[in-house]
């Protein structure tokens, strides 16, 4: 049956061509939906809000995905043109926790490196990062910032340094606040990463820090990578964008009622 095929369907069978569509290619576009099924946006969204109910999809900007899918890595200079409003949104929020004389983790990652960008120009900060790019960013943005700039082994195309030195070095430091990237996120596997050098050095950021604060955009959740390195309660602060479905928001909030979650940015039509 070709497209054409699809474009004089009643509701119930152009929800299921979509079901098949997200389970065979992970993700759909609603662009794409409307112009494939001849409807018009307004009727796809409410597809997909009515799909999402039924536990059969995930909404996200512009789209859909499957229940889970496996993120995929992409280096820093292309992961930062990703949902690059979001990050911006969520790195000024994140970047209202910090206060002057504040000793920071900062965690690689195009989110974070938006929250280092977010920095007013505070007084007697310390910095400790493995990343150069958010350690160059934080000289040029604070005023008279102590960085530590945490050595390893250059990942190519990553902007930062890892390996057991790295992990070792960041160890032996405290911080009052950490900043956490994650790759992915879902209810039944946690926050994970690609590797698990990762996950380790994010879970020492965790464990030697007063507080612990999650960045995540949207297009993140529902999703799981290799290795998991935390858990909801892990965290004091959650930032995300309102990309995140209200059931989510929801769940999060009911899980763990501790968690102070910041949502940025406009709803999710």
């Amino acid at each position: 049956m070709g497209l054409e095929d699809d474009k004089n369907l009643f509701a119930e069978e152009r929800r299921k061509r979509i079901v098949d569509t997200v389970s065979k290619e992970s993700r759909v576009l609603v662009n794409d939906l409307s112009e494939r099924f001849g409807v018009s946006q307004a009727t796809l969204r409410n597809d997909l809000r009515n799909l999402e109910a039924a536990n059969l999809l995930k909404r996200t900007h512009g789209g859909a995905v499957s229940l889970e899918v496996v993120a995929r890595e992409k280096p820093a200079d292309a992961a930062i043109t990703v949902n690059r409003t979001a990050k911006e949104l969520i790195g000024a929020e994140a970047a209202k926790f910090v206060s002057d004389g504040d000793v920071i983790f900062c965690d690689s990652g195009s989110t974070t490196l938006e929250m280092v960008r977010a920095l007013p120009a505070l007084e007697d900060i310390t910095i400790l990062t493995n990343d150069y790019k958010i350690a160059l960013s934080a000289e040029n943005r604070l005023k008279s910032p102590r960085i530590v700039l945490l050595g390893g082994t250059v990942r190519n195309g990553f902007h930062y340094a890892l390996d057991s030195s790295t992990i070792d070095g960041a160890s032996m430091l405290s911080a009052t606040i950490a900043f956490v990237a994650a790759s992915a996120f879902s209810f039944d596997r946690g926050f994970s990463v690609h590797t698990m050098d990762l996950a380790n050095f994010k879970r020492v950021l965790i464990d030697r820090s007063e507080k612990r604060v999650l960045l995540l955009d949207s297009s993140k959740m529902g999703c799981y990578t290799t290795a998991t390195f935390a858990q909801l309660d892990d965290f004091d602060a959650m930032v995300c964008d309102r990309g995140m479905s209200r059931e989510d928001e929801q769940t999060i909030r009911e899980t763990v009622p501790s968690l102070k979650l910041e949502l940025v940015g406009q709803d999710k039509l």
